[in-house]
Protein backbone atom coordinates (compact mmCIF):
# COMPACT_ATOMS: atom_id res chain seq x y z
CA UNK A 1 0.00 0.00 0.00
CA UNK A 2 1.50 3.48 -1.13
CA UNK A 3 1.53 6.17 1.84
CA UNK A 4 -0.41 9.51 1.44
CA UNK A 5 1.25 12.15 -0.94
CA UNK A 6 1.63 14.68 2.50
CA UNK A 7 2.95 12.24 4.27
CA UNK A 8 5.79 10.97 1.89
CA UNK A 9 7.94 14.32 3.22
CA UNK A 10 7.21 13.23 6.76
CA UNK A 11 8.44 9.87 6.38
CA UNK A 12 11.59 10.70 3.92
CA UNK A 13 12.57 13.31 7.49
CA UNK A 14 12.06 10.68 10.09
CA UNK A 15 13.89 8.23 8.55
CA UNK A 16 16.75 10.14 7.17
CA UNK A 17 17.46 11.68 10.88
CA UNK A 18 17.12 7.84 12.37
CA UNK A 19 20.22 7.22 9.55
CA UNK A 20 22.01 10.30 10.86
CA UNK A 21 21.58 9.56 14.88
CA UNK A 22 22.89 5.98 13.98
CA UNK A 23 25.48 7.05 11.38
CA UNK A 24 24.86 3.38 10.22
CA UNK A 25 26.48 3.17 5.88
CA UNK A 26 28.62 0.60 3.86
CA UNK A 27 30.26 2.53 1.63
CA UNK A 28 31.30 0.78 -2.01
CA UNK A 29 31.59 4.35 -3.51
CA UNK A 30 34.82 5.09 -3.35
CA UNK A 31 38.28 4.17 -4.12
CA UNK A 32 39.46 4.95 -1.03
CA UNK A 33 40.31 2.23 1.32
CA UNK A 34 39.92 5.11 3.84
CA UNK A 35 38.68 8.50 4.46
CA UNK A 36 41.80 10.13 6.75
CA UNK A 37 41.43 13.24 6.99
CA UNK A 38 37.49 12.81 7.57
CA UNK A 39 38.14 10.30 10.04
CA UNK A 40 40.27 12.28 11.71
CA UNK A 41 40.32 15.23 11.59
CA UNK A 42 36.45 16.35 10.40
CA UNK A 43 35.07 13.63 12.88
CA UNK A 44 37.66 14.10 15.75
CA UNK A 45 39.04 17.87 15.78
CA UNK A 46 36.45 20.33 15.56
CA UNK A 47 36.16 23.43 17.11
CA UNK A 48 33.53 25.59 17.56
CA UNK A 49 33.49 29.36 16.44
CA UNK A 50 31.30 32.05 17.90
CA UNK A 51 30.14 35.47 16.54
CA UNK A 52 30.03 34.96 12.78
CA UNK A 53 32.58 33.62 10.44
CA UNK A 54 35.73 35.94 10.47
CA UNK A 55 38.21 34.41 12.65
CA UNK A 56 41.52 36.06 14.08
CA UNK A 57 44.29 35.40 16.19
CA UNK A 58 47.67 37.04 17.62
CA UNK A 59 50.81 35.95 17.09
CA UNK A 60 53.73 37.82 18.43
CA UNK A 61 56.73 37.71 16.25
CA UNK A 62 59.46 39.26 18.19
CA UNK A 63 60.42 40.42 21.79
CA UNK A 64 61.09 43.88 21.81
CA UNK A 65 64.89 43.73 22.28
CA UNK A 66 65.52 46.06 25.38
CA UNK A 67 67.64 44.05 27.27
CA UNK A 68 71.11 44.78 27.29
CA UNK A 69 73.93 45.38 30.38
CA UNK A 70 73.74 48.91 31.70
CA UNK A 71 76.45 51.63 33.47
CA UNK A 72 75.30 53.20 37.33
CA UNK A 73 73.76 56.37 36.36
CA UNK A 74 73.17 55.51 32.44
CA UNK A 75 70.44 57.49 30.78
CA UNK A 76 68.04 55.32 30.02
CA UNK A 77 67.01 54.79 25.87
CA UNK A 78 63.03 53.91 25.83
CA UNK A 79 61.26 52.54 22.46
CA UNK A 80 58.27 50.99 22.45
CA UNK A 81 57.33 48.51 19.76
CA UNK A 82 54.41 46.54 18.26
CA UNK A 83 55.09 42.73 17.23
CA UNK A 84 51.70 41.59 17.63
CA UNK A 85 50.72 40.53 14.55
CA UNK A 86 46.76 39.56 13.72
CA UNK A 87 46.17 36.57 11.25
CA UNK A 88 42.19 36.34 10.12
CA UNK A 89 40.26 33.69 7.89
CA UNK A 90 36.68 33.41 7.24
CA UNK A 91 34.27 30.23 6.85
CA UNK A 92 33.62 28.46 3.08
CA UNK A 93 30.47 26.61 3.05
CA UNK A 94 29.78 23.93 1.66
CA UNK A 95 26.85 21.85 0.18
CA UNK A 96 25.92 18.06 -0.73
CA UNK A 97 22.13 17.29 -1.91
CA UNK A 98 19.80 14.82 -3.15
CA UNK A 99 16.49 14.37 -4.60
CA UNK A 100 13.50 12.23 -5.39
CA UNK A 101 10.18 12.20 -6.99
CA UNK A 102 7.22 11.63 -5.40
CA UNK A 103 5.96 9.22 -8.12
CA UNK A 104 8.90 6.68 -7.66
CA UNK A 105 7.60 3.13 -7.03
CA UNK A 106 9.13 2.35 -3.84
CA UNK A 107 7.20 5.27 -2.42
CA UNK A 108 3.96 3.67 -3.70
CA UNK A 109 5.16 0.69 -1.91
CA UNK A 110 5.58 1.81 1.38
CA UNK A 111 7.32 0.30 4.97
CA UNK A 112 10.94 -0.56 4.58
CA UNK A 113 10.69 0.52 0.45
CA UNK A 114 10.78 3.68 1.83
CA UNK A 115 14.19 3.17 4.27
CA UNK A 116 16.26 1.81 1.55
CA UNK A 117 15.08 4.50 -1.06
CA UNK A 118 15.61 7.49 1.34
CA UNK A 119 18.76 5.01 2.88
CA UNK A 120 20.50 4.85 -0.68
CA UNK A 121 19.83 8.19 -1.26
CA UNK A 122 20.97 9.94 1.87
CA UNK A 123 24.40 7.52 1.52
CA UNK A 124 24.98 9.14 -2.37
CA UNK A 125 24.97 12.70 -0.61
CA UNK A 126 27.19 11.71 2.39
CA UNK A 127 29.39 10.17 0.00
CA UNK A 128 30.05 12.78 -1.97
CA UNK A 129 30.45 15.03 1.06
CA UNK A 130 32.90 13.02 2.69
CA UNK A 131 34.80 12.46 -0.77
CA UNK A 132 35.12 16.47 -1.47
CA UNK A 133 35.64 17.03 2.38
CA UNK A 134 38.80 14.79 2.26
CA UNK A 135 39.78 16.71 -0.82
CA UNK A 136 39.04 20.16 0.76
CA UNK A 137 40.89 18.85 3.71
CA UNK A 138 44.03 18.15 2.46
CA UNK A 139 44.27 20.73 -0.28
CA UNK A 140 44.46 24.53 -0.93
CA UNK A 141 43.00 26.63 -3.15
CA UNK A 142 45.24 27.43 -6.28
CA UNK A 143 44.65 31.17 -5.54
CA UNK A 144 43.78 34.09 -3.21
CA UNK A 145 40.94 34.82 -5.87
CA UNK A 146 39.65 31.67 -5.21
CA UNK A 147 36.99 33.01 -2.42
CA UNK A 148 35.17 29.32 -2.23
CA UNK A 149 37.52 26.55 -1.77
CA UNK A 150 38.53 25.63 2.24
CA UNK A 151 42.15 25.83 3.36
CA UNK A 152 43.72 22.76 3.93
CA UNK A 153 46.80 21.30 5.36
CA UNK A 154 48.62 22.06 1.64
CA UNK A 155 47.89 25.61 2.30
CA UNK A 156 48.91 25.67 6.04
CA UNK A 157 51.82 23.32 5.60
CA UNK A 158 53.73 24.35 2.47
CA UNK A 159 56.98 22.77 1.14
CA UNK A 160 60.43 23.80 0.08
CA UNK A 161 63.50 22.99 -1.97
CA UNK A 162 65.10 24.42 0.14
CA UNK A 163 67.66 22.90 2.88
CA UNK A 164 65.71 21.69 5.78
CA UNK A 165 64.62 24.20 8.44
CA UNK A 166 61.50 26.93 8.29
CA UNK A 167 61.09 26.87 5.03
CA UNK A 168 57.37 26.75 4.51
CA UNK A 169 56.37 30.36 2.96
CA UNK A 170 53.65 31.56 1.62
CA UNK A 171 51.20 29.04 -0.49
CA UNK A 172 51.66 29.43 -4.42
CA UNK A 173 48.88 32.45 -5.20
CA UNK A 174 49.07 33.52 -1.83
CA UNK A 175 51.46 36.53 -1.63
CA UNK A 176 49.60 37.94 1.44
CA UNK A 177 50.74 34.63 2.97
CA UNK A 178 48.88 32.11 5.49
CA UNK A 179 45.69 33.88 7.30
CA UNK A 180 47.15 37.23 5.50
CA UNK A 181 50.65 36.92 7.41
CA UNK A 182 53.48 37.16 5.20
CA UNK A 183 56.41 35.06 5.25
CA UNK A 184 58.57 37.54 3.71
CA UNK A 185 57.56 40.00 6.32
CA UNK A 186 57.81 37.76 9.37
CA UNK A 187 60.17 35.15 8.89
CA UNK A 188 59.19 32.96 12.34
CA UNK A 189 55.83 32.62 10.18
CA UNK A 190 56.76 29.31 8.82
CA UNK A 191 56.29 25.68 8.78
CA UNK A 192 59.46 23.15 8.99
CA UNK A 193 60.52 21.62 5.72
CA UNK A 194 62.53 18.78 4.42
CA UNK A 195 63.98 16.63 1.31
CA UNK A 196 64.76 13.22 1.38
CA UNK A 197 65.81 10.91 -1.30
CA UNK A 198 65.31 7.20 0.43
CA UNK A 199 63.66 5.78 3.24
CA UNK A 200 66.17 4.63 4.92
CA UNK A 201 67.18 5.58 8.61
CA UNK A 202 70.27 7.60 7.01
CA UNK A 203 67.74 9.89 5.36
CA UNK A 204 63.86 10.23 5.70
CA UNK A 205 63.99 9.13 9.52
CA UNK A 206 67.16 11.10 10.75
CA UNK A 207 65.12 14.11 8.81
CA UNK A 208 61.78 13.54 10.90
CA UNK A 209 63.84 13.10 13.70
CA UNK A 210 65.43 16.65 13.32
CA UNK A 211 62.12 18.42 12.84
CA UNK A 212 60.30 16.54 15.37
CA UNK A 213 62.80 18.16 18.01
CA UNK A 214 63.04 21.18 16.61
CA UNK A 215 59.48 22.23 16.02
CA UNK A 216 59.07 21.89 19.48
CA UNK A 217 59.01 25.07 21.60
CA UNK A 218 58.80 25.89 24.73
CA UNK A 219 57.76 29.17 26.35
CA UNK A 220 60.60 30.68 28.45
CA UNK A 221 57.33 33.28 29.88
CA UNK A 222 53.93 31.05 30.69
CA UNK A 223 51.40 33.17 28.89
CA UNK A 224 47.92 32.36 27.41
CA UNK A 225 48.27 30.64 24.07
CA UNK A 226 45.90 30.19 21.07
CA UNK A 227 45.69 26.14 22.08
CA UNK A 228 42.65 24.67 19.81
CA UNK A 229 43.36 20.85 20.13
CA UNK A 230 45.79 18.31 21.34
CA UNK A 231 47.73 15.69 20.34
CA UNK A 232 50.27 15.14 17.07
CA UNK A 233 49.84 12.71 14.30
CA UNK A 234 51.96 11.61 11.06
CA UNK A 235 50.49 10.63 7.65
CA UNK A 236 52.25 9.14 4.70
CA UNK A 237 51.37 7.42 1.64
CA UNK A 238 51.39 3.68 1.21
CA UNK A 239 54.76 4.22 -0.88
CA UNK A 240 56.78 5.32 2.46
CA UNK A 241 54.79 3.41 4.76
CA UNK A 242 55.57 -0.09 3.18
CA UNK A 243 59.20 0.25 3.59
CA UNK A 244 59.10 1.72 6.36
CA UNK A 245 57.24 -1.78 8.05
CA UNK A 246 60.44 -3.89 5.69
CA UNK A 247 62.47 -1.16 7.80
CA UNK A 248 61.12 -2.26 11.12
CA UNK A 249 60.75 -5.94 10.54
CA UNK A 250 64.73 -5.98 9.76
CA UNK A 251 65.93 -4.23 13.12
CA UNK A 252 63.27 -7.04 14.60
CA UNK A 253 64.50 -10.30 14.79
CA UNK A 254 61.94 -12.64 16.38
CA UNK A 255 59.18 -11.82 14.04
CA UNK A 256 57.72 -15.42 14.72
CA UNK A 257 55.51 -17.16 11.59
CA UNK A 258 53.66 -13.83 10.97
CA UNK A 259 54.89 -12.62 7.41
CA UNK A 260 53.74 -8.94 7.65
CA UNK A 261 54.45 -8.70 11.33
CA UNK A 262 55.37 -5.25 11.71
CA UNK A 263 52.04 -3.97 9.12
CA UNK A 264 49.92 -1.29 11.28
CA UNK A 265 52.62 -1.01 13.63
CA UNK A 266 54.68 1.87 12.80
CA UNK A 267 55.17 3.90 15.51
CA UNK A 268 57.32 7.43 15.26
CA UNK A 269 58.81 8.56 18.85
CA UNK A 270 54.76 7.11 20.15
CA UNK A 271 53.21 8.33 17.44
CA UNK A 272 51.43 5.90 15.01
CA UNK A 273 52.03 7.02 10.92
CA UNK A 274 48.89 6.39 9.54
CA UNK A 275 48.39 5.59 5.63
CA UNK A 276 46.62 8.45 3.74
CA UNK A 277 44.75 7.01 0.46
CA UNK A 278 44.51 10.28 -0.96
CA UNK A 279 48.13 10.79 -0.95
CA UNK A 280 48.50 7.66 -3.13
CA UNK A 281 46.75 9.60 -6.00
CA UNK A 282 49.36 10.18 -9.53
CA UNK A 283 49.25 13.71 -9.10
CA UNK A 284 50.78 13.35 -5.78
CA UNK A 285 54.21 12.25 -6.72
CA UNK A 286 56.78 13.77 -4.26
CA UNK A 287 55.96 10.84 -1.26
CA UNK A 288 55.04 13.55 1.41
CA UNK A 289 54.96 12.64 5.26
CA UNK A 290 53.20 15.41 7.28
CA UNK A 291 54.50 15.63 10.47
CA UNK A 292 51.13 18.02 12.52
CA UNK A 293 50.60 19.27 15.90
CA UNK A 294 47.50 19.66 16.35
CA UNK A 295 47.38 21.87 19.67
CA UNK A 296 47.80 24.53 17.05
CA UNK A 297 45.71 23.03 14.03
CA UNK A 298 41.78 22.45 13.91
CA UNK A 299 38.78 22.54 12.06
CA UNK A 300 36.95 25.64 12.58
CA UNK A 301 33.30 25.40 12.50
CA UNK A 302 31.12 28.39 12.28
CA UNK A 303 28.68 27.91 15.15
CA UNK A 304 25.31 26.39 13.95
CA UNK A 305 26.20 25.00 10.71
CA UNK A 306 28.10 22.17 12.34
CA UNK A 307 25.92 20.01 9.49
CA UNK A 308 22.48 21.24 8.65
CA UNK A 309 20.17 18.82 6.94
CA UNK A 310 17.13 20.32 5.85
CA UNK A 311 13.69 18.86 5.93
CA UNK A 312 12.30 18.08 2.04
CA UNK A 313 11.32 20.65 0.07
CA UNK A 314 10.07 21.28 -3.35
CA UNK A 315 12.46 21.92 -6.79
CA UNK A 316 11.61 24.70 -8.81
CA UNK A 317 9.81 24.01 -12.19
CA UNK A 318 9.89 20.68 -10.90
CA UNK A 319 6.61 20.31 -8.72
CA UNK A 320 7.02 16.42 -7.85
CA UNK A 321 10.10 16.42 -6.92
CA UNK A 322 11.70 17.19 -3.51
CA UNK A 323 15.29 17.79 -2.66
CA UNK A 324 17.10 17.74 0.69
CA UNK A 325 20.26 19.64 1.22
CA UNK A 326 23.32 19.05 3.86
CA UNK A 327 25.03 22.44 4.44
CA UNK A 328 28.28 23.43 6.01
CA UNK A 329 30.27 26.30 6.87
CA UNK A 330 33.80 25.82 7.87
CA UNK A 331 37.50 25.99 7.28
CA UNK A 332 41.02 24.83 8.64
CA UNK A 333 42.99 27.19 11.41
CA UNK A 334 46.44 26.27 12.05
CA UNK A 335 47.49 29.33 15.27
CA UNK A 336 51.51 28.29 14.88
CA UNK A 337 53.09 27.25 11.85
CA UNK A 338 56.48 26.10 13.46
CA UNK A 339 55.05 23.16 15.44
CA UNK A 340 53.96 22.05 11.74
CA UNK A 341 56.75 19.88 9.30
CA UNK A 342 56.45 18.32 6.06
CA UNK A 343 59.31 16.32 4.15
CA UNK A 344 59.16 15.01 0.73
CA UNK A 345 61.15 14.25 -2.04
CA UNK A 346 61.68 15.85 -5.69
CA UNK A 347 58.62 14.28 -7.11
Amino acid sequence: MGIAFESIADAVLVTQEKLVKRGAFVDLQTDYQDHVAVRNMWKQRQKKFEGGDTWDFQAQMDHNHSAKAVALYQTDNSADTDNLVTGSIRAKHVNAHYIYDLRLPDFQRGGTKIVDLVKAKYVEMMVSFYEKMEEYLWGTPTTSTDLITPFGIEYWVTKSGSSDGFNGGNPSGFSAGKAGISQGTYARWANWTGRYVAITKSDLIRRMREAHTKTNFRAIVDHATPIVGSGRGIYAPYSVLGIMEEELEKQNMNLGNDMASKDGKTVFRGTPITWVPYLDRAAVTDAPVYMLNWKHLVVGIMAGWESNLTPPYRVADMHNVRRVDLDVSFNMLCTNLRNQAVINTAG
